[in-house]
Parts: C-alpha cells; structure tokens; sequence
C-alpha cells in the first residue's frame, strides 16, 4: 500500500481489483493480439510476453516478436474492455519514458 488510505477507499480499491481479476480471467481471447493483451494482464513485461508468445510458437510474419511488437499492440485502439483497461495502465506506467523521448525531441 502506498499511501495510508481510509477504509472506504480501501473498500473501493478492492473492488476495482476484483473486477479487474474477473474480467482478465474471464477473458476469451479470440485473436492473437488478444492473447497478447491478457498474457500482458498477468506477466506485466512487453518484454517477457514477447518470449511467451515466441515460445508458444507465434512469429511476427517471418520473424519473432520484439518487444516493440507487443508494445505497439497494447497502444493500439482499444478492441474491448481488457485491452482499454490494459492500454490505460501502461501509458501511465511508461509516461516517464515518452516524456524524456518527447523532450529531446528536434
């Protein structure tokens, strides 16, 4: 916990993280980025879904993923609820680094 909370927030966070827990597990993945999506949801790393998906036999046309593959999926358009909510957390987890790139941009 990062900051001391009250009970109701706390109350809500825990709900929020149900609901998230549900719809990751629930999810049905029906095309390859969408497996790369919910795989995203439990690994966290574009870096270690990348080896998931080579491992799992996926190539990218005739090479394998990179980590730049898995993470343009997540910044893709939004196809469902998961893949907002994904795309959502990992904007504001990688933030810092578009800022510093966009900063010494010319």
């Amino acid at each position: 916990m990062k900051n001391l909370k009250t009970v109701d927030q706390a109350k809500d966070e825990i709900a929020k993280l149900k609901e998230f827990v549900n719809l990751v597990e629930s999810f049905q993945p029906e095309t390859l980025e969408d497996q790369i999506i919910k795989e995203y949801a439990y690994i966290g790393s574009v870096e270690k879904v990348a080896f998931k998906v080579n491992e799992m036999g996926y190539s990218n046309g005739s090479r394998p993923f990179e980590k730049e593959d898995i993470s343009n999926i997540i910044k893709s358009k939004p196809t469902g609820d998961l893949h907002k909510l994904i795309r959502s957390g990992y904007l504001k987890k990688t933030r810092h680094l578009r800022s510093k790139v966009e900063k010494y941009s010319w």
